[in-house]
């Protein structure tokens, strides 16, 4: 689906209708701080803080790397890759800084969206908080429905964005989380197996990292959207560099993969024909 089916389908008139509401009137004066975008300024805040206090090891007495490589997992990223948080976080300011300035345009006290938002950003520390004491299962449980969640968050800003402001933000944290999720879930295995079986270790490292270069490939495709691809590479080069002292083969693969994946997914379909004749 191309860039131009997500562009407002508002843009002039929604705009001009919603700016002749007494709400619209007021936000065209400068009033771009609504119930709406105070609450999300507050909550986000909090998110903020709420990181900082559990990941300084104030709760359960761990952080998060201690868990996450408590027990080697074959899915699991280096610790490097881990440092898009920040990349994310800075992003999601940006993010609210476009939404709030589009405040004219939703003379409605809440939208989708801004629930959508709040309720990440609680599921966000929820996961943190029982991550930190180790309640892998159940972190898992939450961490899918903030998965659901930013997936409903992101197809509802694909349909108004037209900027990238409006959209990009979302679209790093959504496919960041996508992967984080993955990772969750083979932690959770592999603690339940104690280790996990040997033989499929690898191959299932193989076959995750193809599922999601595929999705990756869909969403440049579909979506015309090179953010979730260029995460996943990220990420996924990060698996190999972890998987290497482990497994070469493993990590060969699954860095060949990247390199194919890559390949695909952003060189121009006319250049790949090029490539066959």
């Amino acid at each position: 689906m191309s860039n131009h089916a997500y562009r407002a389908a508002s843009a002039p008139g929604v705009v001009q209708r919603a700016r002749n509401t007494k709400t619209g009137r007021r936000l065209e004066r400068g009033g771009y701080l609504t119930v709406e975008t105070v609450t999300m300024w507050i909550v986000y805040a909090l998110t903020l803080v709420g990181n900082a206090v559990i990941e300084g090891g104030q709760v359960g007495g761990n952080t998060s790397a201690t868990v996450a490589y408590g027990v080697f997992t074959w899915f699991t990223p280096a610790g490097y890759v881990f440092a898009i948080w920040s990349v994310i976080y800075v992003a999601l300011i940006v993010w609210l800084v476009a939404y709030t300035r589009n405040a004219a345009t939703r003379p409605k006290a809440f939208t989708a969206t801004s629930a959508l938002f709040i309720a990440s950003c609680v599921l966000n520390v929820l996961w943190l908080a029982l991550w930190h004491f180790e309640a892998v299962g159940v972190s898992f449980i939450v961490i899918l429905a903030e998965w659901v969640v930013l997936a409903a968050l992101y197809l509802n800003v694909r349909k108004t964005a037209r900027r990238g402001a409006e959209w990009m933000p979302i679209s790093l944290y959504t496919a960041w989380v996508t992967v984080a999720t993955i990772a969750n879930m083979a932690i959770l295995i592999t603690r339940a197996l104690d280790g996990g079986l040997p033989f499929f270790n690898g191959l299932s490292a193989i076959a995750l990292s193809a599922g999601v270069l595929a999705l990756g490939y869909l969403m440049k495709k579909s979506y015309d959207d090179w953010v979730f691809p260029v995460v996943f590479l990220w990420a996924l080069v990060g698996v190999g560099v972890n998987v290497a002292p482990v497994s070469g083969f493993t990590a060969a693969v699954v860095l060949l993969l990247c390199a194919v994946g890559g390949i695909l997914t952003f060189l121009p379909t006319g250049a790949l024909r090029g490539l066959r004749g």
